[in-house]
């Protein structure tokens, strides 16, 4: 019934405890395939042991592609009406793949979502979605979206549950458009925007049950490089995307995302790469050419807090940037 993809590499030490987890599921009807994206450890050898011991695992070993390759590998094998896909140094609870079959199914939802926690290597989790309270305290409940509603909790609102790849049930008729661009980082900012507005209708439940692992040699958390910017990119495929169907209000919200990141990359390329001037001159060219045609629109679409930022780099991006060095420590995520 569901098609679980692992992309796999450089996790020894992790790989044992995602897997565990996924075999330990309430619900036993899957299929699990993992990808050996060409790792240079012995997590090859661990993925071939696992399907030694069970006939519902599949291993493929590549050649290294990356993330996004790893994943369409793993798309392209999936037989289960539904797909969902787990990074390697990540964990899921017991009922994850429960909660999201049946509000798949319970809902009529091509997309299924679910919240998640963040799991620091020596820490407890720390649950997000608002899941701070005591064990059976918690308020979990279900809610019901539109596709374009739910692409415009990713543009309008930014909301990180929604964006990722992880943490979701797709209906195999989306599978077309699970395609996932290769040598990007950020490439579910590519994606998941556009399988939300081509599905009929999006489940989403606040229970944390993707665990989210923080490490310091994971893609997001080993500083800031220049292919960091390839959200940029993102950010400007979906303006276009949305412009292209016609679809003027979520073309706005998907400008206003842009402006608003293009200040946040400028301020980070400064900071972490100096040397590159070239690099932080054109990000700054690219906010003044976007803001100078569409300066009213985005300040009319974006709360007090963008306003106020928007308006602080138009007259000094350092003072921006003295703004942005807290904003950044309190929402590390953004």
């Amino acid at each position: 019934m569901i098609s679980v993809i692992v992309p796999v590499y450089r996790v020894e030490q992790y790989l044992d405890a995602c897997i565990e987890s996924i075999l330990g599921q309430t619900f036993q009807d899957f299929e699990l395939i993992l990808v050996d994206d060409g790792s240079p450890d012995n997590c090859g050898e661990i993925c071939d042991r696992y399907a030694g011991q069970d006939a519902r695992i599949r291993v493929v070993h590549q050649e290294n592609r990356g993330l996004s390759g790893a994943r369409n590998t793993g798309t392209g094998l999936a037989e289960g009406k539904y797909i969902t896909y787990i990074d390697s140094d990540d964990r899921i609870g017991p009922e994850y793949l429960e909660v999201l079959y049946n509000n798949a199914v319970e809902y009529r939802a091509q997309v299924s979502v679910c919240g998640y926690c963040l799991v620091w290597e020596h820490e407890s989790g720390q649950s997000r979605n608002g899941q701070n309270k005591k064990k059976g305290e918690q308020d979990f409940h279900t809610l019901v979206y539109t596709g374009r509603q739910a692409a415009e909790k990713i543009v309008k609102e930014n909301t990180r549950a929604m964006i990722t790849a992880w943490g979701k049930l797709y209906h195999r008729d989306l599978k077309p458009l699970l395609v996932y661009p290769e040598g990007k980082t950020h490439e579910d900012e590519f994606v998941t925007y556009r399988v939300f507005y081509a599905a009929r209708r999006v489940a989403v439940s606040n229970r944390p049950l993707y665990h989210y692992l923080q490490r310091s040699g994971s893609i997001m958390n080993d500083g800031f490089r220049e292919k960091r910017l390839d959200k940029i990119r993102a950010l400007r495929e979906a303006v276009t995307f949305f412009r292209e169907n016609n679809d003027r209000e979520l073309e706005r919200y998907a400008r206003k995302r842009y402006l608003t990141n293009l200040q946040i990359a400028w301020y980070r390329t400064a900071k972490f790469l100096p040397d590159r001037k070239e690099l932080s001159g054109l990000l700054r060219a690219q906010w003044k050419l976007t803001y100078g045609i569409y300066r009213k629109e985005i300040l009319e679409c974006g709360g007090f807090m963008e306003r106020l930022s928007i308006r602080i780099f138009s007259v000094s991006p350092r003072v921006y940037g003295v703004m942005a060095e807290v904003y950044l420590k309190l929402f590390p995520e953004v």
